[in-house]
């Protein structure tokens, strides 16, 4: 907010914006359209179009771009697959996940066998909110989603059940799955979940025995990734353009990324290439190569229904829900914390 009045030295030339909280700053002034720096859309042409619309502006404008692409799959504990269903392969247990109908009763068998369907509940929570049909704000009015309400059904007949966990996403309860005696089925993210944060660098991990492996699940999603944004009256405008080019449109450089990574990367044709080439394989996977279905995934996303208050209703909505899966309060009580908390952090709305 200073920019303007700011030593050159001391200008902000470019920051990073992660997905839940982008509009809050691509809708401003303080964010360049990426036209301005020179850059063309055939330069992003090979770009997939969910990671262009949510640094979009209201007005149409791109205003931001990533070397990210993060669509979410189905990871799965070849061990426990091989325990309950006599296979690890992921074209056959996607049988046993390919519906939300067909994945609660795999939950029972595998609750019969010893293991949870998933850490907690709040790890398909992104899932059911991707595959979205309205916004959580119409009209100035909180809105609930009917998938999103779906979502409350299942995850409360799966904890009554006995079948998934109500920990906190990133708590110690909700990472002992990583481990084999965790006795955890399946985790829901991109592939910067299970490389970077399911302990794959930990001796007697899951993922560091290579013991994973990766389906498509329910539904189609993603979750996070990170876009680079000019901020309006940088003095290097041709240097960050330059880094925003080489970080996500050059393919050289991101399939090298792929590699020493494992990430996922924004550009179709590296991807494409990489997903058909047989000698690149995920070690954390067990040897799969999973980015033919993140490709598939990616093409498949449908962000229409973003808004700026995303990050503030999905996070209090399962903070309020937790409190009706735990039994500390009925499901109105726990839809009247919700929208008293929303009103709280958002006193524009109403409900």
């Amino acid at each position: 907010m200073r920019q303007a009045d700011a030593a050159t030295d001391d200008k902000i030339d470019l920051f990073l914006v992660e997905a839940d909280y982008a509009l809050k700053y691509v809708d401003t002034e303080f964010t360049m359209p990426v036209k301005d720096l020179g850059i063309t859309d055939a330069d992003l042409a090979d770009q997939y179009q969910y990671t262009k619309d949510i640094v979009t502006d209201s007005n149409g404008v791109l205003k931001g771009v990533s070397w990210q692409g993060c669509p979410g799959v189905m990871f799965y504990s070849r061990e426990v697959a091989k325990d309950v269903f006599g296979t690890d392969e992921p074209a056959e247990i996607q049988e046993h996940v390919k519906d939300w109908d067909t994945f609660n009763e795999t939950a029972k068998t595998l609750k019969d066998k010893g293991y949870y369907v998933a850490s907690s509940a709040n790890d398909t929570y992104r899932v059911y909110s991707n595959n979205v049909t309205s916004k959580w704000v119409e009209d100035g009015k909180i809105n609930i989603d009917d998938n999103i309400m779906k979502w409350v059904e299942d995850s409360k007949a799966l904890v009554d059940a006995g079948e998934i966990g109500t920990h906190d996403l990133w708590s110690d309860d909700w990472s002992r799955g990583f481990y084999p005696d965790g006795k955890v089925f399946a985790y829901f993210g991109p592939a910067w979940l299970v490389n970077f944060s399911m302990a794959a660098d930990k001796e007697g991990s899951i993922g560091n025995l290579g013991g994973w492996a990766a389906t498509e699940g329910p539904q189609g999603f993603f979750w996070g990734g990170t876009w680079i944004c000019a901020a309006t009256g940088t003095d290097n405008a041709s240097l960050v353009k330059d880094i925003m080019l080489q970080m996500t449109t050059n393919v050289d450089i991101m399939k090298d990324i792929v590699v020493k990574d494992d990430d996922f990367v924004n550009n179709k044709t590296a991807m494409n290439e990489m997903a058909a080439d047989p000698s690149y394989s995920s070690k954390i996977l067990g040897g799969q190569n999973p980015l033919g279905m993140y490709c598939a995934g990616v093409e498949s996303l449908d962000l229409s229904n973003l808004s700026i208050y995303d990050q503030g209703c999905n996070e209090e909505f399962q903070n309020a829900m937790k409190n009706y899966f735990d039994g500390n309060t009925d499901l109105d009580g726990a839809l009247d914390l919700f929208y008293k908390s929303v009103v709280e952090k958002y006193p524009e709305l109403t409900y």
